[in-house]
C-alpha cells in the first residue's frame, strides 16, 4: 500500500531534475550561445535559468495533463452512470408495457366474443416475438386455450365437430414458435383434443403431447412431430406425407386409410398400431417398432424398413413390391397374399419365421426356390 502512494505522489509532483544534470545541460546551452565570449556569465546564468523553467513548465504541464485525464475519465463514469440508469428506466419501463399487454391479451381470450378471442390469440403470439423469454408461458397459455375449448372428454368421438376457428389461431400460433429457444425437456399438451380436420400443414409439433386426441381427416402434411407422443390417438384418413414422425410413440394409434407417403417413421414405436389401408410407399421405417401391427392392404411400395421389427404383424393383402427388407424381424407375421415382389434383402429364413408364407406373392426365381425347400409352415 505504501508503494501505490508513493507512486501516485510521483506522479502528481514528479521529483526534480537533478542539479548536475541541469549543469549539464546549461553548459551545452552555453557553448551554443558563444560560450566564453562578451557576456559569458550572463549566458551561463541564462542557461540554467531557462533549463529551471522548462523544468517548471514541463512538470506544470504534466500535472494539467493527469488533471484533464482525471476530468475525462470521471465526465465518461458519469456518462456510463447516467446510461446505466436510462437503460435501467427502459427495461423496467418495457416490461411494465409487456406485463400490461399480456394481461390484456389474457381478457380477451376469456371474451364472448369469437373475433375478440381471435386477437387476444395473436397479441400473444406478438408478446411472444418480442419477449422470447416470455415465449414459453405463451405458448402453454395457448395449448391450455386449445384443451379447454376442444376437450373429448365425455363426448361421443363419433360426432364430433371439426376444430373451432379460436382453436385453429391457437395452433397457428404455436406452430409458428421458436422452437430453438426450447429445451428438450419442455414439452407442449394438447391431449384429449378434438383436432377433427384441423390445418396443420408444416407444423412444428415435436415433443408435443398428443396421446388419445382426435386428428382424422386432419392436413399434417410435412409436419414435425419427431419425439410426439401419439399413443392411442385418431388419425385415420389424416394427410401425414412427408410429416417427420421420427422416434414418436404411435402405439395403439388408429392410422387407417391415413395417408404416410415419405413419411419418416425412423424408430417409431407402431406396436398395436392399426395401419390398414394406409399409404406408406416410400416412407421411412429402418428400426420401427410394428409389432402386432394391423398393416393388412396397407401400400408399402418401396418403403425403407431395414431393421424394423414386424413380429406378429398382420400383412395380409398388403404391398411390399420393392420394399427393402433388410434384416426384418417377419417372426409370426401374417403373410397371406402379401405381395413380396421386387423386394430387397429378403432371404429364405426371414420369409420361413412367418406365418402362411407359402400364400405370398413372390417373383418366380425367390418362389421357385421355397418350393425347392420342405413346406414347414402354414
Amino acid at each position: 500500500m505504501i508503494t501505490i502512494v508513493k507512486f501516485l505522489q510521483s506522479l502528481i509532483v514528479p521529483d526534480p531534475i537533478a542539479p548536475e544534470i541541469i549543469r549539464a545541460k546549461a553548459y551545452e546551452m552555453w557553448k551554443a550561445q558563444g560560450g566564453g565570449n562578451i557576456n559569458a556569465d550572463a549566458n551561463w546564468q541564462a542557461a540554467i535559468d531557462q533549463l529551471n523553467l522548462a523544468e517548471k513548465l514541463s512538470r506544470r504541464n504534466f500535472i494539467l495533463e493527469l488533471i484533464r485525464l482525471i476530468i475525462a475519465s470521471l465526465s465518461t463514469g458519469a456518462t456510463i452512470f447516467a446510461g446505466s440508469i436510462l437503460f435501467l428506466n427502459f427495461s423496467q419501463g418495457e416490461n411494465r408495457l409487456i406485463t400490461e399487454r399480456f394481461t390484456r391479451s389474457i381478457e380477451q381470450l376469456g371474451n364472448k366474443e369469437e373475433t375478440i378471442r381471435i386477437g387476444g390469440i395473436y397479441a400473444l403470439e406478438r408478446i411472444a416475438n418480442d419477449s422470447p423469454r416470455d415465449g414459453w408461458t405463451i405458448m402453454e397459455v395457448l395449448s391450455s386455450f386449445v384443451r379447454g375449448k376442444q376437450n373429448i372428454k365425455g363426448q361421443d368421438v363419433s360426432q364430433l365437430p371439426i376444430i373451432r376457428t379460436d382453436s385453429q389461431a391457437a395452433l397457428t400460433a404455436i406452430n409458428r414458435r421458436q422452437t430453438n429457444l426450447e429445451k428438450d425437456s419442455q414439452y407442449l399438451d394438447l391431449s384429449l383434443t378434438n383436432l377433427h380436420e384441423a390445418n396443420l400443414v408444416g407444423a412444428n409439433l415435436d415433443r408435443v403431447k398428443l396421446n388419445n386426441s382426435i386428428l382424422t381427416k386432419a392436413d399434417l402434411r410435412g409436419a414435425n412431430l419427431s419425439f410426439a407422443n401419439l399413443s392411442n390417438a385418431n388419425l385415420s384418413e389424416a394427410n401425414l406425407t412427408q410429416a417427420k414422425l421420427d422416434r414418436a410413440n404411435l402405439i395403439q394409434a388408429n392410422l387407417s386409410n391415413t395417408n404416410l407417403s415419405e413419411a419418416n417413421l425412423n424408430e417409431a414405436n407402431l406396436n398395436k398400431a392399426d395401419l390398414s389401408d394406409a399409404i406408406l410407399d416410400g416412407a421411412i421405417l429402418t428400426n420401427a417398432s410394428l409389432g402386432n401391427t394391423n398393416l393388412s392392404s396397407a401400400i408399402l411400395i418401396g418403403a425403407n424398413l431395414r431393421g424394423a421389427t414386424l413380429s406378429k404383424a398382420n400383412l395380409s393383402k398388403a404391398d411390399l413390391s420393392g420394399a427393402d427388407l433388410y434384416q426384418v424381424n417377419l417372426a409370426g407375421a401374417n403373410l397371406n397374399k402379401t405381395d413380396l415382389r421386387k423386394v430387397r434383402n429378403l432371404d429364405i429364413t426371414q420369409i420361413k419365421q412367418a406365418q402362411n408364407w407359402i400364400l405370398a406373392i413372390y417373383d418366380a426365381e425367390i418362389d421357385k426356390l421355397l418350393k425347392a425347400e420342405p413346406v414347414t409352415s402354414r
